[in-house]
């Protein structure tokens, strides 16, 4: 059975899916007209909330679109028409205007990620030939010894007031606004009246991973709009809605998803003050949508859980959620009614999370679902813009990203007997091309236009498509089965006083391929369930128990043969990915000291199951 809003066909000898979208859509061709259509659409209503001084500060979209002509006005005044022009920052109401300024008739936006370290932040910007920054004060002190080093750049503008003498190429963003309003107001409108090519660089962004392996990923505006466009098409928010802005704005997921598709559609965008504060953000902004990935939601769901069950509360809220379940089924919807209290306790308006940058646990997806708060799963590359695919309003099927987006295919290349092979996407949202690297370009993009994304997955005969796992971390069997680190995590992930957990497959003396794993444990966690600090030994004991119940259920040549305990967090990337190639280097080397004993190695036990 075929899904209303795609097409199931054969093309280029690949089972294909097409997205054909559910709602109308209005199409824009660049972010000008977008920002402009909302400006006229939906005037003094409030674009964006943040807090300032402890009290919550509100920006109408005409304020927004005033505060963009005027500091886009003052860029052109500094000459920085048709230049490259950095942007790094914690997420923030400035940070959203200096994007604009920058793209909507001045020159080419690079943002950066606030987490590097200052050489590679120089690294980046001697890459991306940039001309000038604009950084929060949190970068002052950097900018300040940049702009003793050649590095190119001709202005640094601070979204925040600067006290004190400072060098003349350095600005305040508001003093910035002033001047650029007084050009405004004699007559310059070299920014307003500024036309957009849709089809040239005016987006650069840089992958993660450290500079010299960072791929520079150029988009066009024709790229994102039609992206908006297409997630505009399967999901449906209203004006009335209030987003909270989490992940960090350099990252294409909550660039075009979490502010340009927002924009558009006439949402409030919130910034949220940090991870630690998304529980009261969450009821102090009365958020009703969020763009997340997996891990804020795993934490959400293990909190509300651990709540329930304090409560003792945990088998009444599983009885009513059966009930409620059959009733929606039959088209009576009672659910954000009967577990009023529990939403409340989450964020009493939230009703849609969508979840993009990894795999995310089906368990959550209907333990939300039963409470009455929607969670989706997209799938999407920085390379496409960033979404391809997602469930939508009319079909979830938890496990699976989805459907493609209006005008974006997904097929399979060179599937296995099982329909399993690498995914490929094409549509008018896939990039331009890697920067200054065309044999990459040439590798990832074939001739007919598909984009290879590296991971593996199937479509089922629904249209649905999902993803088994990256290509580059697959592990292969010696009786050529495969496996992947993430379904291993999954699970390893639900065993209580579990925090985080890293699979990979090792290779034995006698080429034997074994799986292994390194599971971070919640100590404060795991003391207050046994009512004191556990010992290393029973913490190895208990975690062997999981793992044997768990390997009872998986292929013998699949099961888990050893992890090793560790209390340090994963290092992942802004986006809560785990950087796989960097944490296998780390733990390979503590396995290394750990000799053959196999017993300790530095303090963390191994055991072997």
């Amino acid at each position: 059975m075929n899904k209303k809003g795609i097409v199931l066909s054969e093309v280029d000898g690949r089972k294909t899916v097409t997205g054909l979208g559910y709602y109308e859509t209005e199409t824009v061709r660049d972010f000008k007209q977008l920002v402009k259509n909302s400006i006229q659409k939906f005037g003094d209503k409030a674009a964006f909330k943040f807090k300032a001084d402890g009290k919550i500060k509100v920006k109408s979209y005409r304020e927004f679109g005033d505060e963009i002509d005027a500091l886009g006005t003052a860029l052109h005044g500094l000459g920085l028409k048709d230049k490259r022009i950095a942007v790094i920052g914690e997420n923030r109401y400035e940070w959203a205007v200096s994007f604009f300024s920058i793209a909507n008739g001045t020159g080419v936006a690079v943002p950066l990620d606030k987490h590097l370290p200052e050489v590679e932040i120089e690294n980046l910007i001697s890459r991306g030939r940039v001309d000038a920054i604009i950084y929060s004060k949190h970068f002052y002190s950097e900018m300040l010894q940049l702009a003793k080093r050649d590095t190119g750049i001709q202005h640094f503008i601070c979204m925040d007031e600067l006290e004190g003498g400072y060098p003349s190429n350095f600005h305040n963003l508001s003093k910035l606004m002033g001047e650029g309003r007084e050009l405004l107001r004699t007559g310059d409108r070299s920014f307003i009246d500024a036309v957009i090519d849709p089809e040239k660089l005016s987006l650069l962004l840089f992958t993660s991973g450290t500079t010299s392996m960072a791929k520079g990923v150029m988009l066009n505006q024709r790229n994102v709009c039609s992206d908006v466009s297409a997630v505009t098409s399967i999901i449906k928010v209203f004006p009335n809605d209030v987003h909270l802005s989490i992940l960090p704005l350099h990252h294409t997921f909550e660039l075009s998803a979490g502010m340009l598709f927002m924009v558009k559609n006439g949402v409030t965008v919130a910034y949220a003050e940090g991870i630690k504060h998304i529980a009261r953000n969450l009821k102090e902004f009365d958020v009703t949508l969020l763009v997340v990935v997996p891990a804020i939601l795993e934490a959400m769901y293990k909190k509300l859980q651990e709540g329930l069950k304090k409560a003792g509360k945990a088998g009444t809220v599983k009885t009513l959620g059966r009930v409620s379940n059959a009733l929606s089924a039959v088209g009576i919807d009672i659910r954000r009614k009967l577990f009023k209290k529990i939403l409340e306790q989450i964020g009493p308006g939230l009703r849609l999370a969508i979840s993009g940058a990894a795999p995310i646990d089906r368990e959550i997806i209907h333990g939300f679902g039963t409470l009455g708060l929607k969670v989706i799963q997209g799938y999407g590359l920085t390379e496409t813009s960033p979404v391809v695919a997602a469930n939508n309003d009319f079909y979830n099927k938890a496990g699976t990203i989805g459907q493609p987006m209006k005008g974006i295919e997904i097929a399979i290349d060179n599937p296995d007997e099982n329909g399993m092979g690498e995914i490929i996407t094409r549509g008018p949202n896939v990039m331009m091309g890697y920067y200054e690297d065309e044999a990459a370009t040439m590798e990832s993009i074939d001739d007919k236009g598909w984009f290879h994304t590296g991971d593996l997955g199937f479509i089922d005969d629904e249209g649905f498509t999902t993803i088994t796992g990256r290509a580059k971390s697959m592990i292969v069997f010696t009786n050529g089965k495969k496996a992947f680190p993430e379904e291993y995590e999954m699970l390893l992930n639900n065993i209580e006083g579990v925090k985080e957990s890293f699979a990979w497959g090792n290779t034995a003396p006698d080429g034997d391929i074994q799986v292994c794993a390194k599971i971070v444990i919640d100590e404060a966690a795991l003391a207050e369930k046994w009512g004191r600090k556990p010992g290393a030994e029973e913490i190895a004991e208990m975690v062997q128990r999981e793992i044997k119940t768990l390997n009872q259920d998986i292929p013998q040549y699949k099961i888990i043969r050893y992890f090793v305990l560790s209390y340090e967090e994963l290092i992942k990337t802004t986006t809560l990915k785990i950087k796989r190639p960097v944490e296998y280097k780390k733990v390979s080397e503590q396995l290394l000291k750990a000799g053959t004993n196999m017993r300790k190695a530095n303090g963390k036990v191994i055991e072997q199951i």
